[in-house]
């Protein structure tokens, strides 16, 4: 056996589905610190059933789970799948490849497979016990464990080291026997308990049940006596019952009739009753209506009385309208003259302020003139004086902007020269990245389509899974049908060897004799005798008619010679097992009936019984004399017309298992069908073996197309798992692309930005240049230019100063006018302000007075409308109430006619309740006598139930089944005396347990059962401490003899590895399998001294030479160490390497080393890198291909 390969998928640090393949040999796992090594040693030990978290280097078993980087989302589960090569059957299953998967979900759910079947952990542990592979093995060793196999517990020592003798299977089993002895002394305890229990119990119980016995008996003589007694009473009650029922019958014959007359006397008042409720109906209706009419005449009169105060109120309010529409009319006229004589005023004081308004007017726009030349002139004069100082500033500033323009030229067109310089680059690096963005979304677009491909072909396996699962389900369940029905057949198979081994279906004594002769109780006849039964074939269709026609001779048994045969009887005799009948061949006289050509020719003719089954020749003469006188025909019918051929001189037997005897006599009938009987056992035997090879063929088929359908589950489920790997790849490529999209697009953006600055200052700097060469122009011109117009306006400005002098004289007389004629306008506009308001007042109460004259108009009118409609309304009521008074006056006439039609009832009614109280009178008699006998009856009946009752309660029988009982002529008064005695007599036995003997029968078949069930359990204790103790002898006897060779095998090793020296493993005083196991090493040159006293590299090389020694002794299919060489010297390590090399001819080596010795020393090597932060990628190399 040796480790073919390891998959690892969301364990730790391997976040992607990782396969590490290994061949026989050195295979090293090297890598820088925190890149993920070690996990693979712990992701071994994870899947071989590892529980403690702290052994994982974890804090809990959900950190074992791939959880995350900056890229990558924490994946659901870890999975770690172990393959192994069985070939040499080292394993105790029928695989040459071996498969252990763990899987771990982060909701805490735990799964174990072995060979992708789901197991538990138990299954892991016990498939690998004494193998050294294991949790606790000494498979894998790390620096903690080399730590521990030093200088930690001694039961952590104890542990490798009981591993490695071998003994863990056995103190596994010694364990689990001493749960069982713990068990059975509980269980021996609890039957002892009960065993006192039922011992106090039974003499007592003894005792009752002689005394209930002696009860039962005197019991049984009362209910005798009393079930009469209670006949005679039965009797008596059913004769007084038959004379009061014929009292009862006369009286209800004659309330019969009285209760019919009764019933048309009803009948008679019931039919008035109703014409009495339709007058009645009737006269309500007219009462109905009457007042309705009458109520409505009311309600018309009412109306009538409030249209007339409606009419008389309007009437008022009309003249109350009137008076107020002369009252707004007078109020409107005066308004009207009071608003003409305003406007007139208004009109005469508008043209007197006009003439005003037009003075100031003119007079404004006069001082305006002069106060707008004044100003201009003084404004010119100021302006042109400053315009003087001005120009002359300008000629020198002009003369001094004449020389830097000169300058700045020059710089202009320096600076743009390299300007145009860097806006060449800015076009050139645009254009290149432009090229790239498209590259890069052509990429996306390409990563986008694989991953939507991958997706699709994820959803594509996840339906071949399901439909892959939904067969494999199917077929589980057709492969469960299967092994049922294979089980059902594997036991029936197996009963009928039984029973055909136990002669099963013979005679008891043909049985007991051939059984005592197969266990060679008859040495004389051991493989001499043969069943008649037993020793032919019959077809299947002709096995009951055989059966038929041997009878009872089927249990013949055939001996060689007739002393044989006289033996057995003897030992039948002796054993008084029976009576058989034998069948010596050297003595029976077969007389074989001929069967001429009529009788063969014949219809339904089969043949001689004999003729038609199969059997060893020998024993023709035994088969002719059972068989050679009875023919076999198809049916009844035909065999009777055989028969009368021969004169009803032959035995015939049908298939159907009907016989004609010799004589003539018939047997036949239903026939009871048996699943087989003994002549098809065989038959059946075959064909159970027949189909047992065709369900284990079918079985085997089964379960290789489940394990074929069980892989491609897992392969597209494997498939699922790394598609969605390589999509999460794909995004983080898409991510890292559009990253660099965006950086790229904003560096265009940044250079588009700098282009466009470039252009415009560009663009700037040559109007610059242009405007430059002009600005120096102008300026040249304007020098010119300036001189002259400062001479002009010198002379200007003196002319200006003069004129105004004279302007300021004439503005100020023109104010003096405009300030009278102001005043005169102040004093109009404020008398025209007053008169206005005045007149907007009287308008406003003119429009309100004509709205309130028109809406007391509107009212006027609609008064007048109102009064005409309810005049008219009561002329149409007083109509009304005329046709009203006619019909209340029909309506009463009517009423007093059903009044008098109703007395007229009312008088048959009361005479026919009186005839019908007379019947009643009597009746009620009648009744009272009924009710008499009726109790009387019931009493009896009473009686009577209460006599049956108690048949059936304390006497458990029927009136039928008592009468049985009955004696006859009996003196019941001697009767009642014997049922007094016997009462007495019970009485004096006092308190009696009557289910005391079923108890004491009950009791003492569990204390003979419970006696046996301890002398079983005594036995099984017995049992199980021999077991423990010779189990604990074999491992005592293992562990000294593999400890000794250990101890050999550690001195050996350790003189190897440290150049002489001394090395032992010293046990402890006390128990082999319990003492302290201590370690003694003395290094060359030293003296003796314990191992906790050395150098750390003398430890790790001393731990080193007893794993060596335990290898040596006991090797392991493969050995994982983890850096145990961690802390050696280089010539240490060179002698490490050179144990690797020696030992890796019998166990494959998996070292996580960083030391160059060791990886020199390797045939494979794997590398385990972080090429993406927090995820672990593995790089392989065949060293072996490279010697």
């Amino acid at each position: 056996m040796f480790l073919k390969s390891l998959e690892v998928r969301g364990f730790k640090s391997f976040a992607d589905k990782t396969n590490l393949e290994f061949k026989s040999g050195i295979t090293a796992v090297v890598g820088p610190n925190g890149s993920g090594k070690s996990n693979i040693s712990d992701s071994v030990k994870w899947v071989l059933g590892e529980q403690s978290v702290k052994n994982l280097r974890g804090g809990k078993m959900e950190d074992v789970i791939f959880a995350g980087t900056q890229y990558r989302k924490p994946v659901g589960l870890a999975q770690v799948s172990l393959v192994l090569d069985n070939n040499d059957q080292s394993l105790p299953l029928d695989y040459n490849e071996v498969r252990i998967s763990r899987r771990l979900y982060r909701s805490g759910e735990s799964e174990y497979y072995i060979n992708n079947t789901k197991c538990r952990l138990k299954d892991i542990h016990e498939l690998f016990m004494d193998t050294g592979v294991g949790r606790e093995g000494y498979s894998i060793i790390g620096q903690g464990k080399i730590e521990a196999i030093l200088s930690g517990r001694p039961e952590e020592r104890r542990s490798i080291l009981e591993d490695a003798a071998g003994i863990v299977k056995y103190k596994t089993r010694k364990n689990d026997a001493e749960k069982k002895l713990e068990s059975t002394m509980q269980n021996l305890q609890r039957v002892e308990d009960i065993f006192s229990t039922y011992e106090e119990r039974i003499e007592p119980l003894r005792k009752e049940s002689l005394k209930a016995s002696q009860f039962i008996e005197l019991s049984q003589k009362l209910k005798v006596k009393e079930i009469n007694i209670l006949i005679h009473d039965l009797s008596n009650i059913q004769n007084d019952m038959i004379l009061c029922k014929e009292e009862l019958w006369k009286i209800e014959i004659s309330m019969k009739n009285l209760i019919n007359e009764n019933s048309t006397i009803k009948n008679k008042i019931e039919q008035n009753n109703i014409k009495l409720e339709d007058i009645e109906k009737e006269n309500n209706f007219e009462k109905e209506q009457y007042f309705k009419n009458k109520e409505k005449t009311q309600d018309l009169i009412h109306e009538n009385s409030l249209s007339e105060e409606k009419i008389k109120n309007n009437l008022e309010n009309i003249e109350k309208y009137r008076s107020d529409v002369i009252s707004i009319s007078e109020k409107i006229s005066f308004l009207v003259d009071e608003e003409s004589r305003i406007q007139s005023f208004l009109q005469e004081t508008g043209k007197n302020k006009k003439i005003i308004d037009d003075g100031v007017i003119l007079l404004s726009e006069e001082i305006l003139f002069f106060q707008n030349q004044i100003s201009e002139n003084e404004e010119e004069v100021k302006n042109k004086k400053d315009l003087i100082i001005e120009k002359l500033s300008d000629v020198s500033l002009y003369k001094n902007n004449i020389n830097l323009i000169e300058n700045n030229i020059s710089n202009y067109k320096a600076k743009l020269e390299d300007m145009q310089l860097s806006y060449d680059t800015y076009k050139n690096t645009v254009k290149i990245n432009s090229q790239t963005i498209t590259m890069l979304e052509n990429e996306v677009l390409k990563l986008n389509k694989d991953i939507q491909f991958l997706e699709e072909k994820i959803i594509e396996d996840k339906k071949i899974i399901f439909s892959e699962k939904k067969l494999l389900e199917e077929t589980q369940k057709d492969l469960k049908l299967r092994t049922s029905e294979f089980n059902r057949l594997e036991a029936h198979h197996r009963m009928l060897i039984d029973l055909e081994n136990n002669h099963e279906g013979y005679t008891k004594s043909t049985k007991d004799l051939m059984n005592a002769i197969d266990k060679n109780k008859i040495p004389s006849a051991f493989g001499k005798c043969r069943i008649l039964g037993e020793i032919i074939d019959v077809d299947e269709k002709y096995e009951s008619a055989i059966e038929i026609a041997l009878g009872s001779a089927i249990s013949n048994i055939i001996t060689d010679d007739d002393s044989m045969a006289k033996n057995l009887i003897e030992y039948l005799k002796k054993e008084n097992i029976g009576r058989a009948t034998f069948l010596p061949l050297n003595t029976i006289k077969p007389n074989k009936i001929f069967v001429n050509e009529n009788t063969k020719n014949a219809k339904g003719y089969i043949g001689v019984a004999s003729d038609i089954i199969d059997y060893n020749p020998s024993y023709k003469k035994a088969i002719d004399y059972a068989l050679g006188r009875i023919l076999i025909a198809d049916n009844l019918e035909n065999a009777s017309s055989i028969a009368k051929l021969n004169n009803f001189s032959f035995r015939i037997v049908t298939l159907q298992g009907d016989v004609i005897n010799s004589g003539g006599s018939f047997t036949g009938g239903s026939i009871y069908k048996k699943s087989f009987n003994v002549i098809s056992r065989k038959r059946k035997i075959d064909e159970t073996e027949s189909q047992k090879i065709k369900q284990n063929e079918d079985i085997e088929a089964l379960n290789i197309k489940i394990e074929k359908i069980q892989n491609k589950i897992k392969a597209f489920d494997d498939e699922c798992l790394d598609l969605r790997d390589k999509i999460h790849y794909k995004n983080i490529d898409i991510t890292k692309i559009n990253g660099k999209i965006i950086a790229v697009d904003k560096e265009n953006e940044k250079l588009t930005k700098d282009l466009q600055i470039s252009k415009k200052e560009m663009e700037a700097i040559n109007i610059n240049i242009f405007k430059t060469y002009d600005d120096a122009n102008i300026y040249k011109l304007k020098v010119e230019e300036l001189s002259t117009i400062v001479e002009k306006d010198k002379e200007l400005v003196e002319e200006i100063e003069k004129t105004l002098i004279i302007d300021n004289i004439s503005l100020n007389t023109k104010k003096e006018e405009q300030t009278s004629l102001k005043i005169k306008q102040a004093h109009n506009e404020e008398v025209i302000s007053n008169k206005k308001n005045e007149l907007s007042r009287i308008k406003l109460d003119l429009n309100e007075f004509k709205k309130n004259h028109k809406k007391i108009e509107n009212e006027i009118e609609s008064s007048l409308n109102n009064k005409k409609l309810f005049e008219k309304n009561i002329e149409d009521n007083i109509i009304k109430i005329a046709v009203l008074e006619k019909k209340l006056i029909t309506f009463k006439d009517k009423m007093e006619e059903k009044e008098v039609e109703k007395l007229k009832l009312k008088e048959i009614i009361n005479s026919l309740l009186s005839s019908k109280e007379q019947h009643q009178d009597i009746l009620s008699k009648q009744s009272k006598e009924e009710q008499k006998i009726t109790i009387e009856i019931a009493k009896l009946e009473t009686e009577l139930e209460q006599k049956y009752s108690r048949l059936n309660e304390e006497y458990n029988l029927t009136y039928a089944e008592a009468l049985e009982m009955k004696v006859d002529q009996m003196d019941i008064m001697e009767f009642k005396k014997d049922v007094k005695e016997y009462k007495s007599e019970i009485k004096a036995l006092g308190v009696v347990n009557v289910g005391a003997v079923e108890e004491y029968k009950e009791l003492s078949e569990k204390y003979i059962f419970l006696k046996q069930q301890k002398e079983d359990l005594l036995n099984a204790k017995d049992e199980i401490q021999s077991l423990i103790k010779d189990m604990t002898e074999k491992m005592k006897s293992m562990f000294k003899e593999n400890f000794q060779k250990m101890r050999e095998n550690f001195n050996e090793t350790f003189i190897e590895l440290f150049k002489g020296g001394h090395a032992d493993l010293i046990l402890g005083e006390g128990d082999e399998l319990s003492a302290n196991i201590d370690i003694n090493v003395q290094p060359p040159g030293k003296k003796l001294q314990n191992i906790n006293l050395m150098s750390g590299g003398e430890k790790g090389l001393s731990a080193i030479a007893l794993l060596f020694a335990i290898q040596k002794m006991r090797p392991s299919p493969f050995c994982i160490l983890d850096e145990i060489e961690a802390a050696l010297d280089d010539a240490n390590v060179k002698r490490f390497s050179e144990f690797l090399q020696k030992f890796s001819e019998k166990t494959q080596f998996i070292i996580i080393t960083h030391r160059k010795g060791t990886m020199e020393c390797s045939d494979a090597l794997y590398g385990v890198t972080m090429e993406e932060k927090g995820v672990s990628k593995i790089v392989s190399v065949d060293l072996s291909k490279y010697e």
